[in-house]
């Protein structure tokens, strides 16, 4: 029988630098709870190939399900079987992915931005989601709190590498106070320099809003330098995507990927979740994008993430119709945390057209790693 354990590709293949300047696995640890370095104080290079991403990859491996001993929680990108002895396999960067700023100009709800932001604290709950929200916003809060005492009364506590998933879940405190940041373009301009020429994308993003980063574009350009061969992507909320800086990114091509996320289809429904936003704002950005877009070779997607509040049949085509109407690519996502859809997976079959790559129906096996 071959090996049945299971791996991520993030772990052997690429380097997340928050606006702080600390490089973590990837997405998932949008917290910043494993950091292997920080690019003020070391080289990518140096960080990628040194001790603790090492230290990563160990503890990626020494789990055979999806819990991650790192970052002390199931990893929803570890779907990858372990073939050989990993740890003697090259590694290479093949995903860069930079967030220039953890700056937003939204405060979505359950996304960490209302953890790093600290003017958003659990007296907004309520205001912003409901009573549900408020509830489940007021639990995690306490427990973060509780967590954090726990550990400064008993500093022999052990960090969550070394504890069991229920343990390590209970004693995961609050975001660091030094989460928050912007990169300068001189120190993002390194990093790409750094990264080496197996980098097959560059996302320029993660959380915080890519538009909001004033030299945006220049450092755009730095990708298509150092990087001609490399696909770009960014993610964006749509709020702040203004023409001046759309038509510079149309006219040099900029990006290959620009995906607006646009999770309902009418002001109701978008404003659920997207806390400060407005659907005629994105939407029309969106589109406005999108046709300026049409043969440059930019791959404009509506990204509509399902939650419960906008998972109905009509919401959904909808967005479909709306989607053709305006000659729109949709991808759809599914929302893992408080508000997931609960719709099933033999009643939401027509959407497999519309799916977001890698991404499966609600009750399905996530699969690829990616």
């Amino acid at each position: 029988m071959g090996d049945t354990r299971l791996r991520c590709r993030h772990a052997f293949e690429t380097v997340t630098v928050h606006g702080n300047g600390e490089v973590v696995c990837s997405i998932i640890d949008g917290r910043g709870d494993f950091v292997v370095g920080n690019v003020y104080k070391q080289s990518l290079p140096q960080i990628f190939n040194g001790p603790r991403f090492q230290e990563l990859r160990r503890l990626v491996l020494s789990t055979p399900d999806q819990y991650c001993r790192a970052i002390g929680k199931h990893c929803p990108l570890k779907t990858r079987h372990v073939s050989g002895d990993e740890l003697e396999q090259p590694v290479q960067i093949k995903l860069l992915a930079i967030e220039p700023t953890s700056a937003c100009d939204l405060a979505c709800l359950t996304c960490p931005i209302r953890d790093f932001d600290s003017s958003i604290s659990w007296r907004n709950a309520y205001r912003d989601g409901g009573m549900k929200f408020w509830l489940w916003d007021s639990v995690r809060r306490f427990k973060q709190h509780t967590a954090d005492v726990i550990r400064s009364m008993v500093p022999s506590i052990p960090d969550t590498t070394q504890l069991n998933p229920m343990t390590a879940k209970l004693l995961r405190g609050r975001v660091h106070t030094n989460r928050n940041g912007t990169l300068p373009l001189s120190v993002i301009q390194r990093v790409i320099e750094e990264a080496g020429e197996h980098v097959e994308r560059v996302d320029f993003f993660n959380y915080g809003e890519p538009f909001l980063y004033r030299p945006l574009n220049d450092a755009l350009r730095h990708v298509r330098k150092i990087l001609p061969k490399t696909e770009i992507a960014i993610s964006t909320n749509g709020m702040q995507v203004h023409e001046n800086v759309e038509d510079q990114i149309i006219s040099e091509r900029l990006l290959d990927w620009l995906l607006f996320s646009v999770d309902g289809s009418d002001a109701e429904h978008y404003q659920r979740y997207r806390i400060g936003g407005t659907f005629e704002t994105a939407f029309g950005n969106l589109c406005r994008f999108s046709r300026k877009a049409k043969g440059s070779g930019i791959h404009v997607i509506w990204q509509y993430v399902v939650f419960e509040w906008n998972d109905s049949d009509d919401q959904l085509k909808r967005a479909i119709d709306l989607a053709a109407d305006q000659d729109l690519t949709l991808w759809f996502d599914f929302s893992g945390t408080w508000g997931r859809s609960r719709r099933k997976t033999d009643e939401l079959q027509y959407l497999v057209p519309y799916l977001k790559p890698f991404v499966p129906l609600p009750g399905e096996q996530r699969y690829d790693g990616r």
